[in-house]
């Protein structure tokens, strides 16, 4: 997801070289036209104009310069450093345009306010700091179950392009919405398929990505790109998607249909208004919703996925099978009952149901409509056990690592060594520097999610 140019034309004048590292292992692109010219208006005027496709320029109240990268998330620059650095300017559709100032020149100052703005990114939906890692970030996509790619041994390689979601489940297992949380993250489209590829390629079987963030991937502004992406990989069999499906139009399941989306896994826990809103923390857009499940017949599959929380929806369970039993089948089960587990960071709404109990309390309902809800087999999802990614490190290592972003909690921070990110916990771990070395011993690495401790 590099700020590409609208032409494949090569640029006929060269590049100013930036002194910014961030910009220049980005790869940001101005925005082009046709003729290899910026936006069509290079020095239109006698003015240098600066422009991109991912991100537009506005005015704040207070004067300065508000820039929205990929629709959702934010960055400010001081408008008095735009002009003792380059000049006066104006915003003249989402560009900056500098009057008299040669473009070379404002594209080299500019880059540094670029790099700076983009230290300070943040989330448009929780005003949250946010981090956006691409490909030249030397940031791996495998190691941390926040972000990236995870591989737990089986066909199925899951997508995870950002972290954030719009609702407040109260039985959320990894505590998503508002939340306490320091950072989310945004990781660049062309870098997930790029690294999902190469995982793919090892597989003996076609493969399946499932896109299950932690938090809801219909607010990835590159959702429709990360599908087409995927689809392009030659092992691609299956692309599915979780998703709380309150984003959905007829116009998106058009376009993932389009781009090649296999299936969705629809976190529809209730079909009376109360307990869905009870079950999302907020207003639930349940008729919307029904008519979206509807609105994929012949186009995609719709697989309904509840979790089951102890009095919350345990009477909803016969009207959600029934319902699965009018979707459209293509080539999977259209129900998968979840039963609400505890989890360390999670929430904590009720008491976790015993499986035993979870299954005899299916029973029945299993019977009345002849849908299986208590022996899912892989076989119904075409999964097969393939070998993990080998693991550079085991537990109990110590291991000498680089800090390279925030971690999402106090006490914790990510680091990277030989191709892994660590997350690193401890006193005070937040507070490491991004960049300094560390030694530390590795306390977890099942599936290559990693942790260390100092």
């Amino acid at each position: 997801m590099f700020f590409k140019k609208t032409s494949a034309v090569k640029e006929d004048r060269k590049e100013p070289e930036s002194p910014c590292t961030f910009i220049r292992d980005c790869g940001f692109s101005r925005r082009m036209d046709a003729d290899g010219h910026n936006d069509g208006k290079e020095n239109s005027g006698n003015a240098a104009r600066i422009s991109f496709q991912d991100i537009r320029f506005g005015r704040l109240p207070s004067g300065d310069v508000r820039a929205t990268f990929l629709t959702r998330y934010i960055f400010d620059i001081p408008a008095d450093d735009l002009r003792e650095r380059i000049g006066e300017f104006s915003i003249e559709d989402g560009a900056l345009v500098f009057p008299g100032v040669d473009e070379n020149r404002a594209w080299k100052r500019f880059d540094p306010l670029l790099d700076e703005g983009f230290r300070g990114l943040r989330h448009l939906l929780y005003d949250k700091p946010a981090v956006y890692i691409h490909q030249n970030s030397s940031i791996p996509l495998i190691g941390t179950n926040e972000f990236g790619i995870m591989d737990r041994g089986s066909n199925i390689l899951e997508v995870k392009p950002l972290t954030g979601c719009n609702f407040q489940c109260p039985y959320c297992s990894v505590d998503e919405g508002k939340n306490d949380k320091t950072h989310d993250y945004i990781v660049e489209c062309d870098y997930l398929v790029q690294e999902a590829a190469k995982l793919a390629a090892k597989k003996a079987h076609p493969v399946e990505f499932n896109i299950g963030p932690q938090g809801e991937p219909l607010l990835y502004p590159r959702t429709i790109e990360l599908v087409r992406g995927l689809k392009s990989i030659p092992n691609c069999a299956v692309i599915s998607i979780n998703t709380n499906g309150s984003l959905l139009t007829t116009q998106l399941i058009d376009d993932l249909a389009a781009a090649g989306l296999t299936r969705i896994n629809l976190s529809l826990n209730a079909l009376t208004q109360d307990a869905a809103d009870r079950l999302a923390g907020k207003k639930y857009p349940l008729e919307k919703t029904l008519r979206m499940v509807e609105y994929c017949r012949g186009k995609i599959a719709v697989l309904i996925a509840p979790t089951v929380v102890p009095g919350f929806n345990d009477d909803e369970i016969d009207g959600l099978v029934q319902l699965s039993t009018t979707i459209e089948k293509r080539g999977f089960p259209t129900i998968g009952l979840q039963n609400y587990l505890e989890y360390p960071k999670g929430r904590a709404p009720a008491k976790a149901r015993e499986f035993p109990d979870f299954f005899a309390m299916l029973k029945p309902i299993e019977e009345k409509y002849g849908v299986n809800l208590t022996e899912m087999r892989k076989g119904d999802f075409a999964i097969f056990d393939e070998p993990e990614p080998p693991k550079p490190f085991f537990k109990n290592d110590i291991v000498r690592m680089r800090v390279m972003l925030p971690a999402r909690y106090k006490n914790e921070i990510v680091a990277v060594a030989q191709g892994r990110c660590i997350t690193v916990v401890g006193k005070d771990a937040h507070l490491l520097p991004i960049g300094k070395d560390i030694k530390a011993r590795i306390i977890r690495d099942k599936h290559n999610i990693f942790k260390a401790a100092i």
